[in-house]
């Protein structure tokens, strides 16, 4: 059986890439083998998420850093340990204080005053990985936006590309 077209894996060669940042498995920016065709654009983002612990040392290490990019992973594992420490606090608090809604929530309180600037700063950072001012962060909707969509695949007035690497 003949055909009209040549298979794919002839069509596309293999491209020259430019490799920035600090390690090469991180962030390519190229052109693909895509199906689509030779000459498609990778995104230029991290190859790979930031792992759970990776992004609590990182946020939590930048406390008060505003500047600079945040990826997605590293905000929101962030984020989800929060989360997760914050209900935890509030059982013990329930067990030591009560539960009723009067009844006070001092170890919530304190974790919720400790955590309020690394996750400010993280959600800064992470919407200047769209080239946005961090003031954005104080827009409603707009800004869950902005923490939800992939960033600027190329380096922006804030930084490079975050590489998913602890610093």
């Amino acid at each position: 059986m003949s055909t009209d077209y040549e298979p794919i894996g002839s069509i596309i060669e293999k491209p020259e890439t430019v490799v920035i940042g600090a390690s090469p498995q991180t962030v390519v920016v190229g052109t693909s083998t895509s199906p689509f065709g030779a000459g498609i654009s990778n995104t230029g983002r991290p190859m790979s998420m930031m792992s759970f612990t990776d992004s609590i040392i990182t946020v939590l290490s930048k406390y008060i850093d505003f500047s600079g990019r945040a990826s997605r992973s590293e905000y929101w594992w962030f984020y989800l340990a929060t989360l997760i420490v914050g209900f935890g606090l509030g059982i013990i608090d329930g067990i030591l204080f009560g539960w009723r809604y009067e009844d006070p929530t001092w170890l919530s309180d304190i974790f919720n005053l400790v955590i309020l600037l690394p996750i400010l700063a993280a959600g800064v950072r992470r919407i200047h990985d769209h080239g946005k001012s961090g003031w954005f962060i104080l827009v409603p909707f707009y800004n869950l936006y902005l923490l939800i969509a992939d960033g600027q695949p190329q380096p922006n007035l804030y930084g490079q590309v975050p590489t998913n690497v602890r610093p």
